[in-house]
């Protein structure tokens, strides 16, 4: 059985503030991690219904409250805020494995965003038809030991973005993350981090006639930078959060 908490106060309390050193960067082991999470999900055929999300932080979020995102589609825009706990009907679009043994009869996950029916647009929530994609899922995290590092997304995409992706920035004075759909050579990118990652199959003539390719969907601009000033104190800047303007 698939079992799915929302998410408290503590699950986002020990995830990574994305501007701790090293949070950003996908190194060797984390490729490999995510490689055979690719490898799994086309060969199961759910390449596009699941992606896999660089787990991290932005600003703290309540026992009482749940982290919803909302879309406003004239404008292109999608955003995520904490709103009261009582909100009913939203399903789980961010999901990351409870951290500990799994019991052989339950799969336990951690809700940590969430969406309404409408926002999903008729993309089936998780339930039980996913087990298995989750039990390899599981397997493979814990293999790597990078259970707290990757999370699993639900995917969806109700801006129709075509190709396009999403730049993730944060006003954190009001708890609202904000995603607008650019391409990637859009100069707002610039130190921007990969936190989606989702996968096609091309095939090509070799063994298994399967190669797996990677892409980001989502990326997330950097919230600050800490630099040494010549008198030894740090400045901490943000190019993530509002500076009198913002430019979304």
């Amino acid at each position: 059985m698939i079992v799915i908490r929302r998410h408290n106060s503590h699950d986002y309390a020990i995830l990574p503030d994305i501007d701790a050193t090293g949070v950003g960067v996908v190194n060797g082991v984390d490729q490999e991690c995510l490689n055979e999470i690719g490898g799994c999900l086309v060969r199961a055929r759910l390449h596009a219904r699941f992606g896999v999300t660089l787990l991290h932080s932005h600003f703290p979020v309540g026992d009482d409250e749940t982290l919803l995102e909302e879309v406003q589609t004239d404008a292109q825009l999608i955003s995520l805020r904490p709103v009261p706990k009582g909100v009913s009907d939203l399903f789980a679009t961010n999901v990351c494995f409870e951290d500990g043994e799994q019991d052989s009869g339950e799969i336990k996950l951690v809700g940590l965003e969430f969406a309404s029916s409408q926002t999903l647009g008729g993309v089936d929530p998780i339930d039980e038809r996913d087990r298995n994609i989750f039990t390899e899922f599981g397997g493979i995290l814990h293999r790597h030991g990078k259970v707290g590092r990757f999370g699993i997304r639900l995917i969806h995409d109700p801006l129709n973005l075509k190709g396009r992706v999403l730049l993730e920035t944060c006003d954190s004075i009001h708890r609202v993350l904000t995603c607008r759909s650019s391409t990637e050579d859009d100069p707002a990118f610039d130190r921007s981090i990969p936190t989606v990652f989702q996968w096609e199959d091309v095939w090509v003539k070799s063994e298994d006639g399967l190669v797996v390719g990677q892409e980001c969907i989502q990326m997330c601009k950097t919230v600050r930078r800490c630099t040494k000033s010549v008198h030894g104190s740090h400045d901490r800047s943000s190019s993530h959060e509002p500076t009198g303007h913002q430019s979304f």
